[in-house]
């Protein structure tokens, strides 16, 4: 018989799998010409298991440094950002108040005495004397919980309401509006 191509697979283990194409002719030396191929074709692995169950130490500790430092990162950000928006909040509240008290020296007058005069009807006045509520909800506090500082005056025409910020000190850099403002 005529030579004959054959694809033989040997494996000796699943997740390997050798394709051996082979040209052979047929004679009586190789009875099973699969066997001969499978046995002289195979790898021969070492009997020590390289197989990983699980991390090491090492890497354990690794992660876990990463993460430690992602999170003190994200909570100065995070911080950071809170107390930029407290600050904003309470410029906001500022500039709410002093329309506030602008309508009510166009209806009345002069400044209200004090910031609840915007949403109380004042004693001794009129409903159709004070013209308000000028707002929709008592005075809050500030942001930090403690009361804005109001200082009008009817000589110059102005109003100054202020919040002593975080530390609670009046004439510090952290009041709102800043100084000049």
């Amino acid at each position: 018989m005529g030579p004959s191509s054959r694809i033989f697979k040997a494996t000796k283990f699943p997740e390997e799998t050798i394709n051996i194409k082979t040209n052979h002719s047929l004679d009586s030396r190789a009875t099973d010409t699969g066997d001969y191929l499978m046995h002289s074709c195979r790898k021969h692995r070492p009997t020590v298991k390289t197989e990983r169950r699980g991390f090491t130490l090492l890497e354990l500790l690794l992660v876990m440094a990463i993460l430690v430092v992602l999170a003190s990162l994200s909570t100065f950000a995070i911080l950071n950002l809170q107390s930029s928006s407290l600050q904003k909040a309470a410029q906001v509240q500022v500039e709410t108040f002093k329309d506030a008290c602008t309508m009510y020296k166009l209806s009345v007058g002069s400044f209200p005495r004090n910031l609840n005069d915007l949403h109380v009807l004042p004693s001794g006045m009129t409903q159709a004397q004070w013209g308000g509520p000028y707002l929709d909800n008592p005075v809050p506090n500030d942001p930090w919980g403690r009361p804005y500082n109001y200082a009008p005056d009817n000589v110059a025409q102005t109003v100054r309401i202020t919040s002593n910020g975080p530390d609670g000190q009046r004439n510090t850099n952290d009041d709102v509006p800043q100084a000049g403002g």
